[in-house]
């Protein structure tokens, strides 16, 4: 049974087998978060840019990865470990475990964040229904990440070189989405504020203008 004394390590490399994959699931997570952002601006009526959001929605899936979805992956192999056909069910048990996660992450955390820009610069907040539709977007994409991450993704991570490359290019994204969120800026009634001397890279405006600078 998997517990926290006794990790099981990638032959190839060295490294923990946990590690390697939650490498692999950020960086497809990041991967599907650039072909999922548009449906997240659209819920939001266009008000954010595309890449910019993308930055921030990196940060958010590499912070659920590195923090909760060890704990996941943890459950996951505990959980497997009990069953007897265990290396065919692994890809499906961290599917399920990823898509329920990221899509409850997504469903709180997401609509909170875009609520939070969008009513400053005096837009009405996203709808049920638009919360709705941005959970089940998380989910399918936890869904694809942790199955991918864990069932195709460590076998092209064969050493530790580009591991570290891939490790750093997504904590890389996640940092400028950090970045990107403490700076602030946005429209209403024609004249632009700044706020606490930055810009935003997701800025709003009354009519619905993005500006990025």
């Amino acid at each position: 049974m998997a517990n926290w004394t006794n990790v099981t390590r990638e032959p190839e490399t060295g490294l923990p087998t946990m590690l390697v994959q939650a490498v692999s699931i950020a960086f497809v997570m990041c991967v599907c978060e650039l072909v999922s952002a548009p449906v997240m601006v659209s819920a939001v009526g266009g008000a954010f840019a595309l890449m910019p959001w993308f930055l921030v929605a990196c940060l958010f899936a590499v912070a659920f990865v590195y923090t909760v979805g060890f704990v996941l992956l943890w459950a996951a192999d505990s959980f497997a470990a009990r069953l007897k056909r265990r290396d065919a069910l692994m890809p499906l048990i961290y599917a399920v475990i990823g898509c329920v996660g990221f899509g409850i992450w997504g469903y709180c955390v997401y609509p909170a964040t875009m609520n939070s820009i969008i009513t400053r610069a005096g837009l009405p907040t996203l709808s049920q229904g638009d919360s709705l539709m941005i959970g089940i977007n998380c989910a399918v994409v936890g869904l694809a990440a942790f199955f991918l991450g864990t069932a195709a993704m460590p076998r092209v991570m064969k050493s530790k070189g580009r591991i570290a490359v891939t490790a750093a290019a997504v904590i890389a994204l996640a940092v400028f989405g950090g970045v990107s969120t403490g700076q602030r800026r946005w429209r209403r009634t024609g004249r632009a504020h700044v706020r606490g001397g930055g810009y935003d890279i997701a800025m709003v405006s009354a009519v619905k203008a993005c500006i990025t600078v």
